[in-house]
């Protein structure tokens, strides 16, 4: 099946005009239908999970939470964010290295329906802090398997992807500071089963992210299924998998998509013969291709032979690792779609050479200044994932749009925001 098209009826110009820029813009159309297409797609005991690490607006959360997804979070911010949106704690999982025991005894507080433990340090740590509220918490324990490729998370951040399917060796690089690894898990697992506070109901493996050939992520869960069959068959009580996330979506006009229906099809002939309840983590596929950030050319300039242009919003508003800096390169600029181009460092604000949005946008020759450039796809690990205190420039608005309905759902930030929580003393 083809990707379906939501109709766009709002024009981001006269938005732009209304509320400024920087500004972040998001089709809650697209973001329904992307969530929809991939519960529709995936079998019938798997359950999706909102990942608000993605983006945790409010309204956001609230459509997807109204649309009847799960919920997954990484910190106490983002729980609070999910049950202020109407996420359910009793479905909600509780993610990611460090957590404090202020965190995990809200969660308990809270009756958050499943904690991943990442160490047998932390789940002693739950375990006591269960007793102390008389609680028994469901736990699954996160496992970093030895199968890995070269689009795996702890190694695509060092080096370039790759969209080799083989399993790679590795060695050192398999360290990670999430969870243990599968040649620990027994042993983890062992000591886990033995804690009276805790009730560990399955296994946690995330490796591969924004993979758009299906086929890798395939093999990748499969995997998970073997580990879970070989973990069960020791004796260990293993109901629950977690798969993380993993679907990626094309950051330019010309990549092929994620095939996600042959994708459920084949999960299909696996996994509805599992003896599992299947859970993932999804936050790129559902919001990414709805959101876009609109900001307005400040400064243009040449340093030896290079094209810069200077805008009124860089990193602090929507960094992007160097490894992720060309899904800056697919963008447009508003009224000059068609106009020929040329490769332009695209550059923030700050007082930082880091501050580069991407190194080759594709901007027209005739660019001027006070002209908008939206980039697209931002709707995940946008707003979300910048620096945003760097030089203190007020935090970017966001608008959102469902039909011919546009509203501001977080007003621009202030100055006064940044001294908010300071305190001035003289010593």
């Amino acid at each position: 099946m083809g990707k379906t098209l939501v109709q766009k009826t709002v024009s981001i110009t006269s938005v732009c005009q209304n509320h400024g820029t920087p500004l972040y813009v998001y089709d809650l159309d697209k973001i329904r239908e992307q969530f929809r297409r991939l519960s529709t797609a995936l079998p019938r005991n798997f359950q999706v999970h909102y990942a608000l690490k993605a983006n945790s607006n409010l309204t956001v959360c609230h459509l997807l939470a109204d649309e009847g997804a799960a919920s997954e979070v990484s910190s106490l911010g983002e729980l609070i964010a999910a049950l202020k949106s109407g996420f359910s704690p009793e479905n909600t999982v509780f993610t990611g290295p460090g957590k404090t025991d202020f965190e995990l005894a809200n969660a308990l507080e809270y009756g958050v329906g499943l904690v991943v433990v990442e160490s047998v340090n932390e789940a002693q740590r739950l375990n006591l802090l269960a007793e102390d509220q008389g609680k028994k918490q469901p736990t699954l324990l996160r496992i970093n398997p030895e199968y890995r490729t070269l689009n795996s998370c702890d190694i695509s951040c060092a080096i370039a992807p790759s969209n080799d399917l083989r399993p790679i060796a590795m060695n050192g690089q398999g360290a990670s500071k999430f969870g243990v690894g599968e040649k620990e898990a027994e042993d983890a697992l062992e000591a886990i089963s033995n804690l009276p506070h805790l009730d560990i109901q399955g296994i946690h493996i995330f490796t591969e992210s924004n993979v758009l050939d299906y086929r890798h992520l395939l093999d990748a869960w499969r995997n998970t299924v073997v580990i879970a069959n070989r973990l069960r068959s020791q004796g260990f009580s293993i109901s629950i998998l977690d798969f993380g996330g993993g679907i990626g979506v094309p950051y330019n006009a010309t990549d092929r998509e994620f095939d996600i229906e042959t994708f459920g099809q084949e999960l299909a002939a696996v996994f509805n013969e599992t003896p599992y309840r299947c859970m993932v983590e999804m936050g790129r596929y559902i919001a990414c291709e709805g959101g876009s950030y609109v900001v307005e050319v400040v400064d243009i300039k040449e340093s030896n032979g290079q094209k810069f242009a200077i805008v009124n919003g860089g990193i602090h508003n929507i960094y992007r690792t160097p490894g992720m800096q060309k899904a800056s390169e697919f963008l447009t600029v508003l009224g000059k779609e068609n106009l020929p181009t040329i490769p332009t460092v695209l550059a923030g604000q700050l007082p930082t050479p880091i501050d580069i949005i991407t190194r080759e946008a594709p901007l027209p020759i005739d660019l001027e200044i006070g002209d908008l450039i939206m980039v697209r796809n931002c709707g995940a690990y946008g707003y979300n994932h910048s620096l945003a205190n760097f030089a203190l420039h007020p935090h970017p608005a966001e608008v959102a749009y469902s039909g011919d309905r546009i509203e501001l759902i977080r007003s621009r930030g202030s100055y006064e925001d940044f001294f908010a929580h300071q305190k001035l003393i003289d010593f």
